[in-house]
């Protein structure tokens, strides 16, 4: 009896150990075949799974608290998949998407456009500008920027690189963009003017503590992040209801554009303060949808008379870029290296007409 009893419990074991084998081969067969297809399983699976703009393990972004802002890791090196698209994020010493030791006496600001989403950085704009023109410039474009993110990479660095002109190039979602990081409270009374931020920020960005990704092994796993996805969908959290009260739409933008024009207008003064000149070029896509038409054409009319009011040189890339869809990456909206190398011919031709002769 104890004999029988012995062998079934050893034969229990030995069937517990093969499926708790089976179970891992198969986990790591599937989280192998996920790594390797990512990209190519459609733009939503391909984010969700690889999450290379993110503050997560394999993500090019840590999470600075005091200014709640993502910063890319300095001298970084990765190859990033994003929409089904796949490039090399290659960091300087400052985390931005440049060559190393790149000259810097023009700066540009930008978002995920002039960042160079979806191409490879000879391709982007800024580097045509470079190779094309001659011109000494530095990109500081980083994806999802604003006018808030860039006004604190202005006040880290500006001082240090002391550049004769900057190119300020904002898109149609960055208003949107300011919602959440900043509350309305904060859009009255910018945390950035604030006594000790701008030092507060710089300590911490230079803090290897802070340097963290959030999550952990398991977290950063291609089969939890694919549980995690379909739960969500299941749940309908991915659901996007835009704001539909009129009223509240218009208190909403007259709020986003006082504070946008407060941090515009102190950008401003410290540039002129530097004998630094200061352009705008709004990247308007002229799209015909309508979760954007609306929001471009109003963010045109707001940066043309913001910087019609403080004498600043405007110019939008509508007519450049409206009913060009070879300028564009299929399905997905940002541009392809004939659109950027475009964008430089355009900024090229247009910003210089203002700036001092040398």
């Amino acid at each position: 009896m104890v004999a029988r009893t012995v062998a079934g419990v050893t034969s229990w074991r030995g069937k517990l150990t093969r499926l708790v084998l089976v179970l891992l081969f198969s986990w790591g067969l599937l989280e192998g075949l996920l790594r390797l297809t990512a990209p190519f399983l459609g733009t939503d699976v391909c984010n969700e799974l690889v999450r290379s703009y993110s503050n997560e393990p394999g993500g090019i972004y840590y999470f600075e608290p005091h200014s709640k802002l993502n910063f890319p890791y300095p001298n970084d090196h990765k190859r990033v998949a994003v929409n089904g698209r796949i490039w090399h994020h290659d960091t300087d010493q400052r985390a931005f998407r440049n060559p190393p030791d790149t000259p810097h006496d023009i700066l540009v600001f930008g978002d995920s456009f002039l960042y160079g989403h979806g191409v490879e950085e000879p391709q982007t704009a800024v580097a045509q500008l470079r190779q094309r023109y001659g011109w000494k410039v530095y990109n500081m474009a980083r994806q999802g920027d604003s006018i808030w993110q860039e006004y604190i990479l202005f006040r880290l660095w500006f001082d240090e690189l002391k550049p004769k002109h900057i190119i300020l190039c904002p898109f149609g979602n960055d208003f949107w963009d300011i919602e959440g990081p900043r509350t309305p409270e904060d859009q009255q009374d910018p945390p950035e003017f604030k006594p000790g931020f701008i030092e507060q920020v710089r300590a911490n960005i230079n803090n290897p503590e802070i340097r963290k990704p959030f999550g952990n092994w398991w977290t950063s796993s291609y089969c939890y992040r694919l549980v995690a996805m379909v739960k969500r969908r299941l749940q309908h959290r991915n659901d996007f209801h835009p704001e539909t009260d009129e009223s509240r739409k218009i208190a909403d933008f007259e709020r986003e554009g006082h504070y946008y024009t407060l941090l515009f207008e102190d950008m401003l003064k410290r540039c002129r303060a530097a004998g630094c000149t200061l352009d705008m070029v709004y990247i308007d896509t002229a799209t015909d949808s309508d979760y954007w038409r609306e929001q471009q054409l109003k963010l045109g009319v707001f940066f043309k008379d913001l910087c019609s009011r403080n004498q600043v040189p405007y110019y939008s890339t509508r007519e450049l870029l409206q009913g060009h869809e070879e300028y564009v990456l299929p399905n997905d909206g940002h541009l392809n290296p004939e659109g950027n190398r475009v964008l430089a011919d355009f900024i090229a031709r247009e910003c210089p007409k203002t700036w001092p002769k040398d």
